[in-house]
């Protein structure tokens, strides 16, 4: 008998809205690839949308209650039912998550290698789009939807993704090593220069520029951007009463106008804006 799964539970209950997530790692042998799940039910009241703001990060999601509306930032709006997933690419703007109806689903955590095999894609196709999971996996997509939707529990779904997942990764192209590395380092807490990361590989940063930008849709610039404003929103949700200034200092920020202008440029809200719609247990950023 394999060991158990470690996992944690996190919920949140005020008598109006309700969630509960159970967040465990993948199997080792995804390593790389996918980090953890989150498998999660929420009924709300107060509010019927969130914002999914700009990231560096790409998303991976089954559906399995009611209908979820998810508008990308590129403003297509798909709508996924229950056994149906969708997944997003990294974006510099806001997607809008819109439930219809109380919610069961299972969140898959990826790397940008991990998505791209999912995607059996360049990550480009996806920047800026959500786009239903069946676009590129389309039979063993329901397959596991359907499966996901039958499981008795999180564990259930959390070894069944495990093995579709490990079946699906198992003739995809490797990953662009130098360009991961490339990602790693635009997204560390004290970021390199592009100018740097080009000379330590050895080409131009005109050249290091085109072929991020190929493969992500971002370019470096951007894309470091983007894991500034990704730190700081974490940041935020975590200590929601620090100061906005003392924030901005340790995520990267200059000074909190230089916040400011990042935070309404990457969410169309101000920094104060987008706190005071923060969800109270960590639930993110709401909408309405």
């Amino acid at each position: 008998m394999s060991a158990p799964r470690p996992s944690t539970v996190r919920q949140y209950d005020d008598g109006v809205d309700s969630w509960s997530i159970v967040a465990a790692p993948a199997a080792k042998a995804l390593a790389g690839l996918v980090s953890s799940y989150a498998s999660y039910t929420e009924k709300t009241q107060s509010f019927g949308a969130r914002r999914e703001l700009a990231s560096t990060s790409g998303v991976l999601i089954f559906a399995l209650d009611e209908p979820l509306s998810i508008v990308g930032a590129d403003g297509i709006e798909i709508v996924v039912k229950a056994g149906e997933a969708f997944i997003g690419g990294a974006a510099d703007a806001t997607s809008i998550s819109r439930a219809l109806g109380p919610q069961r689903g299972l969140h898959v955590f990826l790397s940008a290698a991990g998505l791209a095999a999912v995607c059996n894609a360049p990550l480009a196709e996806i920047a800026n789009r959500v786009l239903p999971l069946s676009t590129f996996r389309s039979t063993v997509a329901r397959d596991l939807g359907a499966r996901l939707v039958e499981a008795r529990n999180a564990d259930e779904q959390f070894d069944l993704a495990d093995q579709a997942l490990m079946h699906w990764f198992a003739d995809v192209p490797v990953f662009d090593k130098t360009m991961h590395w490339a990602m790693e380092q635009f997204q560390a807490a004290e970021p390199a220069a592009v100018a740097d990361i080009a000379k330590e590989i050895g080409w131009s940063r005109k050249h290091l520029t085109q072929r991020f930008t190929t493969l992500t849709g971002h370019s470096p610039q951007t894309y470091r951007r983007l894991a500034r404003f990704g730190r700081f929103t974490a940041r935020l949700m975590a200590r929601p009463t620090d100061s906005l200034a003392e924030l901005a200092a340790e995520t990267g920020y200059y000074d909190q106008s230089h916040l400011t202008r990042d935070v309404q440029a990457l969410s169309a809200l101000t920094p104060g804006e987008l706190r005071a719609s923060l969800l109270p247990g960590l639930g993110g950023f709401r909408e309405d």
